[in-house]
């Protein structure tokens, strides 16, 4: 469990101190909400964002999502291309989602699911294995998880493209992100990839195609050649890969329903939108915090033409900022706010299935990893729980979803102003440690901005070894605290993630988050050895070192 010397709590007061306790209680609950104010001005805002917002939306005759439920499936997103848990982990993890409400899981395997025979060399070295896909069937199952494996096919296939084998499969050859998709065998790749997945999940109904950030298409000498040849626009040959990809499934499965990232339809014009005589249904995604200003009315309007049914896709984790570990919550709450709004007004339009709530691990195959599951779980539960139309403020504590999470202290799940929620959920543990690791950092940063590290600790100053050090001294006296915080946070966030990960996953956070702050620290501490060590300094001018 984390140090108790991370939680500082107010002492009891015995009966000769109590005025004067109070008096120093009421001090610091008054500094602490100026330090609130001052160091939160953009959560703040946030709030009065989501208040203006409500007001709007109301004023436009929306409803009130805090009010409505919404009715359809609730697919919480598993993205396994960033830090893959434990199968251990799926027996605690699955009963959790089922009690906060989820009602499916969207699961990208990409390079962790063991493909066989020709796709042997794609898969992970630390894959699971066909035994573990079973495992998570039989978990999903007991749990009344519906699953619903994503497999890229177009787009994003980066565990792919990367290796030589398949690198004339890519639309660009210096980029190994997008297929080409008149290559010659890109159509038979793709079979495998689906045969072997759903044959691995044989209770399945659906699957998600992927097909999304297609960033690069008609490049290739093949594709602008073929579309010369066939008088087709770019968007008419995206069209034509997904149809031929849609048929392929319809032929080999031909009770599975077929689910697609919508992006790519977004910028289709009137006629090419009519080109779709295919079965699928697009998931419309956008983790922004309004998203009916960012899609607009038309869209909507666009899809009814063409679309019996239709998906959303907000987001609980992964979409903020690519190198995030720690999770916006007032951000994927007020998305998720927008998206109830949203699917209220056009209910009666669009026949929406369900909603998935993305968590996405990487942006790419390339990416750092982002805000770990653990760490999102707590957002994730605030979300389910405005998708099944609790009235939750965004002003006061998540109370009913502290209790699910076994928190100690609900005000900590709305943000780190508040401290941290010290949970006992699977992972709390690991939220914890990068709760106080942020705190690090911040106080790190808070350092490097000081007027005395700035002006007495400069470039100038270490080369000539000249400063003061009184200044010094004062700037950079708690680093030897912040060392020793750092060193129980590496230690601890160690044998907390073993429970979840594995070492590969362990080593590349830590590589990514704690290493850079420790270097820094180090650096910063040498300089302050350095500064501090002189007792003695020249007459200015000082000598210009010539190197």
């Amino acid at each position: 469990m984390v140090k108790k010397q991370y939680h500082n709590r107010v002492g009891i007061c015995f009966k000769p101190m109590q005025v004067y306790c109070t008096l120093m209680i009421a001090t610091l609950v008054g500094m602490t909400l100026l330090h609130f104010f001052w160091k939160n001005a953009d959560d703040i805002k946030t709030v009065h964002e989501q208040t203006e917002l409500s007001q709007k939306t109301l004023a436009q005759n929306h409803a009130d999502p805090r009010k409505s439920t919404f009715q359809g499936e609730k697919i919480v997103h598993l993205d396994l291309k960033g830090a893959p848990p434990k199968i251990t982990y799926y027996h605690k993890l699955f009963p959790l989602l089922a009690k906060l409400g989820a009602s499916g899981i969207l699961i990208e395997y990409e390079d962790m699911f063991p493909y066989m025979g020709e796709l042997e060399n794609i898969t992970a070295l630390n894959s699971y294995t066909l035994e573990d896909i079973a495992i998570i069937n039989k978990l999903a199952q007991d749990n009344n998880l519906r699953i619903i494996p994503l497999i890229p096919t177009f787009g994003h296939l980066e565990f792919i493209l990367k290796l030589s084998e398949y690198k004339d499969y890519r639309e660009v050859m210096a980029y190994p992100q997008v297929i080409c998709p008149i290559h010659r065998d890109t159509l038979k790749l793709i079979k495998n990839m689906v045969i072997q997945i759903v044959k691995s999940h044989p209770n399945i109904d659906s699957i998600h195609i992927g097909a999304d950030e297609v960033y690069y298409l008609g490049i290739c000498s093949g594709c602008t050649e073929y579309m010369s040849k066939n008088n087709i626009s770019k968007n008419a040959l995206f069209l034509m890969h997904v149809k031929n990809v849609v048929d392929m499934i319809n032929t080999l499965f031909p009770k599975l329903k077929i689910l697609m990232w919508d992006d790519q339809f977004r910028s289709l014009s009137e006629k090419e939108m009519k080109m779709i005589n295919f079965d699928i249904e697009p998931v419309v995604w956008k983790y922004t915090k309004d998203v009916y200003d960012e899609l607009g009315p038309s869209l909507w309007g666009s899809y009814k033409k063409v679309f019996s049914k239709i998906w959303t896709a907000s987001a609980f984790k992964g979409a903020t900022a690519s190198n995030a570990f720690v999770s916006k919550v007032t951000h994927y709450l007020q998305n998720h706010r927008s998206w109830m709004s949203v699917m209220e007004e056009f209910k009666h339009q669009l026949n929406f299935q369900g909603i998935i709530i993305t968590g996405w691990q990487r942006y790419d195959h390339f990416a750092v990893l982002c805000e770990l599951l653990p760490v999102g779980i707590p957002t994730l539960a605030m979300s389910l729980r405005l998708l099944q139309g609790y009235d939750d403020s965004p002003l006061s504590p998540p109370m009913e979803v502290a209790k699910i999470l076994q928190c100690e202290q609900p005000y900590g799940l709305i943000g780190l102003f508040f401290g941290s929620p010290k949970c006992s959920f699977p992972g709390g543990d690991i939220l914890e440690y990068v709760l106080h690791l942020e705190q690090l950092i911040q106080e790190y940063d808070i350092i490097m901005e000081d007027s005395r590290v700035k002006g007495w600790m400069n470039d100038y100053s270490v080369a000539h070894v000249y400063s003061s050090p009184s200044y010094v001294d004062s700037a950079t006296s708690s680093l030897s605290r912040m060392k020793t915080d750092l060193e129980q946070i590496d230690s601890g966030i160690t044998i907390a993630m073993a429970d979840v990960y594995d070492e590969y996953t362990i080593n590349e956070w830590k590589e990514t988050y704690i290493k850079p702050l420790k270097r820094k620290i180090k650096k910063i501490w040498d300089i302050r050895k350095l500064l501090l060590e002189r007792d003695t300094w020249p007459r200015r001018p000082l000598k210009h070192d010539e190197n």
